[in-house]
């Protein structure tokens, strides 16, 4: 997901920035920029744009003209994907906003062209053993009405989550949790920037469910991954936080079939998807 845009001018002063995450040491980050922005002025790009690895994150640039361009974006996102958006801001900025005579002072409706381009499918995954409630779980996020009867998942349900998080179109993976499709199960998490391990609360299937913590970090290990203790209205189910130390992951409690969960249980995922593999906190 493209978590930030600057537009650096002719002096590599910021004349555009949009912020789509929270960014940690903004000044640091701006004095970065002014020195990358004059390091790639120096470089023959040709109009292409490159990349950098930055810890868990990919900072994409280019320059055109007097300008330089750069987007700062997930490790996990899809390289030639970001590589086009690039290339889609760079045309329309200087198509329509490059021959002002001060761009900075009027750009009126780019904001809203920006937000066009940088709108990214954001894959989510649920992950976990068949009955503890992942469908249940994926029809709360959607609104839907729950099922009465159980119908097991066979091989994967994908599904969108009507709600957007600024730029990001969340799609969610329900992948069958029965042990005859746990050899798809790499497969299916594949390019997830989430993973949303989903257990029943009972110390047994926690227990098991730590195995799937090791396959997320083995085959997705730039995905963030969070626990859901469902079926808290039991009497015998683990706290959230029991059930969080064992797997090692940040937990969060759930009632799937409480439609009164459906906020709280998205704005655990926003705020996963925004802050990326870091850790989203209880």
């Amino acid at each position: 997901m493209i978590r930030s845009i600057y537009i650096l001018g002719e002096h590599n002063h910021i004349i555009y920035s949009k912020e789509y995450a929270k960014v940690e040491s903004k000044e640091a980050l701006i004095e970065f920029l002014i020195n990358l922005s004059q390091f790639i002025r120096t470089m023959d790009l040709n109009s292409k744009t490159e990349y950098m690895n930055i810890a868990m994150m990919r900072l994409f640039y280019t320059v055109r003209n007097k300008y330089a361009f750069v987007f700062i974006a997930d490790k996990s996102d899809d390289t030639s994907q970001l590589e086009e958006k690039m290339t889609q801001l760079v045309d329309v900025f200087m198509r329509e906003y490059a021959v002002l005579p001060d761009p900075s002072l009027k750009m009126d409706g780019f904001d809203a062209k920006v937000d066009e381009i940088a709108v990214t499918m954001v894959k989510v995954a649920i992950l976990g053993y068949a009955g503890v409630g992942k469908t249940t779980t994926l029809h709360l996020l959607r609104g839907e009405t729950l099922p009465l009867v159980h119908d097991p998942t066979i091989g994967v349900s994908i599904k969108k989550l009507p709600e957007e998080i600024s730029n990001a179109n969340i799609v969610l993976w329900d992948l069958a949790g029965q042990q005859r499709f746990s050899i798809l199960w790499g497969k299916m998490l594949a390019n997830a920037q989430v993973v949303v391990i989903v257990t029943d609360s009972t110390l047994e299937n926690v227990l098991k469910s730590k195995k799937l913590v090791q396959l997320v970090h083995e085959e997705v290990p730039d995905a963030k991954v969070i626990g859901i203790a469902n079926k808290q209205d039991l009497p015998t189910a683990l706290t959230p936080e029991r059930v969080g130390q064992i797997l090692g992951v940040p937990t969060y409690e759930l009632v799937a079939i409480d439609i009164s969960y459906r906020d709280r249980l998205i704005q655990i995922i926003r705020k996963a998807i925004l802050e990326g593999k870091g850790d989203a906190g209880n």
